[in-house]
């Protein structure tokens, strides 16, 4: 495994690990999904907002291409007929130790979504 490979899979781990201490998850329901090949479905499954699906792509990266990733998050969420899709990102400076203040983007039609703002489906 590559040294970014090994970074990228220790990142997903330790977000599974984040949510599963601070959400009530008895089931396992956070888990690290398999890749897909070309229709991957995110990096991380199992968490809900309002009873709706999120996936996670993760990523520990030193520059950030946000636009790329956020258009990632969202072809995933689709394969994954998921209802929304977000980037957890590692924040330079910010270990294991340290999780709560990693970073999370979305775009603002998720954030008014989830907000209750906008009715419908979206475009993830």
């Amino acid at each position: 495994m590559s040294r970014q490979k090994a970074k990228g899979t220790a990142f997903e781990t330790q977000t599974v690990r984040y949510f599963r201490d601070r959400i009530d998850d008895p089931e396992g329901m956070i888990h690290r999904e398999a890749l897909h090949g070309t229709k991957d479905e995110g990096d991380i499954k199992g968490l809900y907002i309002g009873g709706r699906s999120v996936v996670l792509e993760c990523k520990a990266h030193r520059r950030f291409a946000l636009a790329d990733w956020l258009e990632q998050a969202h072809q995933e969420a689709a394969n994954a007929g998921a209802d929304y899709g977000m980037v957890v990102f590692k924040r330079p400076g910010a270990g294991e130790k340290s999780m709560g203040d990693q970073y999370v983007l979305m775009d603002l039609n998720t954030l008014a979504r989830l907000a209750g703002a906008v009715e419908g489906d979206g475009d993830e």
